[in-house]
């Protein structure tokens, strides 16, 4: 039986390489899928890719930088489907911002801008949808962290800090809307590979920074790899599991 048979997945960041991914796999365990981005083609494309296959899925076009078409978006990915039952928050910055700079070289306008798309974004969002699903029983929320928001990475700092206080949102959620019936774990996915074209040249420099002698399995992992865990917390076989992070980085020590 498909573990999330007779649901209904939002995904945000829908079409980046993780996102594309993680809505595949939710589609083929059985949910209906709302894809939420901002590139209206590619938007498109994955959903007759998902009905092709099966699946219900319907668009809502959004920039998360846009705080005015933050609630009518909510509303929309709400009222595509009739529900939501899972909400994966996976939207993120560009590579080329991620890596922005040290405490001292980084702009304020970067650090604003990192907590604008990768906290405060998100969270307008799932204020505006909890109640939604409070009120249709509850559901699972899962937000993407990274090992930059739990450890130190020097040149990534606004995005890791960002990181860090999703994290810290995520446990907020969790304590407060527990009882309405809403999980919300995040998700931490680290040294993951999401271009399978450019895994061994990813590689061999992750190796010659070192990077791999702080991965216990000492090698890098790739998006599908992650698919098992963000299943998991999105299926009611996770319903005793909330506030928590589950990590897939190989066992970074």
């Amino acid at each position: 039986m498909a573990r999330l048979a007779g649901k209904v997945a939002l995904v945000t960041g829908a079409t980046g390489l993780m996102g594309s991914v993680l809505a595949r796999a939710y589609a083929q365990e059985g949910a209906d899928v709302v894809l939420l981005a901002r590139r209206v083609d590619k938007l498109e494309e994955l959903a007759r890719e998902l009905r092709e296959r099966g699946s219900r899925a319907a668009c809502v076009v959004l920039d998360l930088a846009d705080r005015q078409a933050l609630d009518s978006a909510a509303a929309r990915a709400w009222d595509a489907l009739g529900r939501i039952d899972i909400v994966l928050s996976n939207a993120a910055p560009s590579p080329e911002e991620q890596q922005s700079g040290t405490v001292l070289s980084t702009p304020d306008a970067m650090w604003e801008r990192m907590h604008e798309l990768i906290v405060w974004s998100p969270m307008r969002l799932l204020r505006a949808l909890a109640p939604r699903m409070a009120a249709n029983g509850g559901g699972s929320i899962i937000t993407v962290i990274s090992t930059t928001g739990v450890q130190p990475t020097p040149g990534y700092d606004a995005y890791g800090l960002a990181k860090g206080t999703l994290l810290l949102l995520t446990k907020y959620m969790a304590k407060e809307w527990g009882r309405d019936g809403i999980r919300v774990n995040a998700l931490n996915p680290g040294s993951i590979v999401t271009d399978p074209s450019t895994y061994e040249t990813v590689h061999s420099k992750a190796q010659a920074h070192g990077i791999l002698e702080r991965i216990s399995l000492g090698r890098l992992g790739t998006s599908a790899e992650v698919i098992g865990a963000a299943v998991y917390l999105a299926s009611d076989e996770s319903r005793y599991f909330s506030g928590q992070v589950m990590n897939v980085d190989g066992g970074r020590l």
